[in-house]
């Protein structure tokens, strides 16, 4: 077992991604209980005492417990990983918050669009005291594939896999507890930054809609390989566009797949087709067999609305994701513009306009201005010249405005002037 102290674990699904990560979590001398809502699902897998594994990862692994029993599997458990369809996360919070104990960490895996946002709400709402964590990934560790029985197959592991919390502050204790089972996991305290590169939401409702027809004709081919032409791509790369537009306004690194694709995967591109055509992990993916998938009841609401819904906030126009969500709507006969996650109905205005805000502060940093608020926060970090009584960082070797070298600590008359300033709003360092 790779580290020295032993972390429970319990994993919520038993697709293929559930049985891929509790697998793998066996795999690394861990205990893992497996719920699963259906037991037509788990019946195999509690029969053979575990899963059998081929591809990346080789044998049978055994669980500890095999359940339909939810207040079981988490029990004195100390992660939660959640790999289930972003679009069930909603009921699962609130069935799962009852049964939850203080200090327990819980991934979302994807998180899809404001994952972990949602499934704190709810918890907080009904448990306003309890003390967890709750993160998300950027997409999903594994590619793979459910095999007959107890089985399946990891196709891929990812290199690398963004991870994040809501709040961002907490992402660094996640990533302690979870760091010897999951090197990959890249944790970031931006959680903006993660929750909004949905790869779910870029690929599957575009490919699926624009290759509707051959899908609901129960025509056989590649999803990506084939389905994701040049021509298919140039809408992906709009949907891409119109998302980085609102990265922009957000002060978010901007967002290309195929950079993407060389962090996930190792393959080297330049565009979202070549990208798409190199990647091995995607080349024998089959398309849907019917055309009503997650990859329009999932990635639609609780990816392409939220999306609209933050550009609407932050005045950025989304054509080309909002009439992807119209025709998909039409064709699912689904509102998913109502049903979806919003700003609004998650509560998030307000967390949006405070990285608006700290943005804003960063920004004047950089330019040698701090706020007033900023320096009160943390005053050590400033001096004082003794020449020209002006404010200094700690750092400057020489006072920015007369260039001497003498300088002395804040006090509290220091403080008390600067606070009289607040009018000002920002200082120079």
């Amino acid at each position: 077992m790779e580290g020295d102290i032993i972390m429970r674990f319990c994993v919520i699904g038993a697709g293929s991604g559930g049985r891929a990560f509790a697998a793998y979590i066996s795999s690394k001398g861990h205990p893992v209980s497996l719920y699963n809502r259906s037991f037509t699902r788990i019946s195999s897998i509690k029969q053979e005492g575990g899963i059998e594994v081929e591809g990346a990862l080789e044998g049978f692994f055994h669980l500890e417990l095999v359940t339909q029993n939810l207040q079981m599997a988490v029990k004195d458990v100390d992660i939660i990983m959640v790999v289930i369809p972003a679009s069930a996360h909603k009921a699962l919070a609130k069935k799962l918050a009852p049964f939850l104990s203080d200090n327990q960490l819980i991934v979302l895996n994807p998180g899809r669009t404001f994952g972990s946002a949602e499934f704190k709400r709810i918890i907080e709402k009904k448990r306003k005291y309890l003390s967890i964590i709750v993160g998300e990934t950027q997409t999903l560790l594994f590619t793979a594939r459910e095999l007959p029985k107890n089985g399946v197959n990891i196709i891929k592991i990812k290199d690398s896999v963004n991870l994040s919390t809501f709040p961002g502050k907490h992402v660094y204790d996640a990533g302690d507890k979870l760091m010897d089972v999951f090197p990959q996991f890249d944790p970031t305290d931006n959680y903006l930054e993660v929750t909004l590169n949905n790869i779910g939401m870029l690929l599957h409702p575009a490919i699926s809609l624009l290759n509707a027809g051959m899908i609901d004709f129960g025509k056989d081919f590649k999803f990506y390989r084939e389905g994701a032409t040049s021509n298919v791509c140039r809408i992906l790369e709009w949907v891409e566009f119109e998302v980085n537009e609102i990265f922009k306004k957000l002060g978010l690194k901007q967002f290309r797949f195929y950079k993407w694709a060389k962090q996930a995967y190792g393959v080297d591109a330049t565009s979202t087709f070549e990208a798409l055509q190199k990647v091995e992990a995607y080349k024998d993916i089959n398309a849907p067999d019917e055309l009503i998938t997650r990859y329009f009841t999932e990635d639609v609401p609780t990816g392409l609305v939220p999306i609209i819904s933050l550009g609407a906030f932050l005045n950025v126009p989304t054509p080309t994701i909002h009439s992807i969500i119209h025709l998909s709507s039409i064709l699912c006969n689904v509102d998913f513009r109502r049903i979806g996650r919003t700003l609004e109905n998650l509560k998030l205005s307000e967390f949006l306009i405070n990285h608006l805000k700290e943005r804003k502060m960063l920004e004047e940093e950089l330019k040698g201005y701090y706020t007033v608020e900023r320096i009160l926060l943390k005053p050590r970090r400033f001096k004082i010249c003794s020449h020209c009584e002006t404010l200094n960082l700690c750092d400057n070797e020489s006072c920015w405005l007369c260039s001497l070298k003498d300088f002395r600590e804040l006090d509290e008359e220091d403080l008390k002037q600067i606070k009289n300033k607040k009018a000002k709003a920002l200082i120079r360092t």
